[in-house]
């Protein structure tokens, strides 16, 4: 599972939750489309496989980040 997140500067969670995809190259398809309405766009790709740490939370790897 891919997870798409916007970055947003100057705040204390500067990380909003878009959409989840199961093929990365959906989540790529759609920052494309987000690049070619605002350059500005900054976002954070991660991947989680399903498994959890010693907390119990989801391993999230970054995929891409901008």
């Amino acid at each position: 599972m891919y997870h798409l997140f916007a970055k947003e500067t100057g705040k204390f969670d500067s990380r909003k939750h878009i959409k989840d995809f199961e093929d990365v190259e959906d989540a790529y398809d759609y920052v494309d489309k987000k690049l070619a309405q605002d350059a500005d766009f900054k976002y954070v790709i991660e991947e989680t496989t399903g498994f959890v740490d010693g907390y119990g939370e989801l391993i999230r790897k970054v995929v891409e980040e901008n």
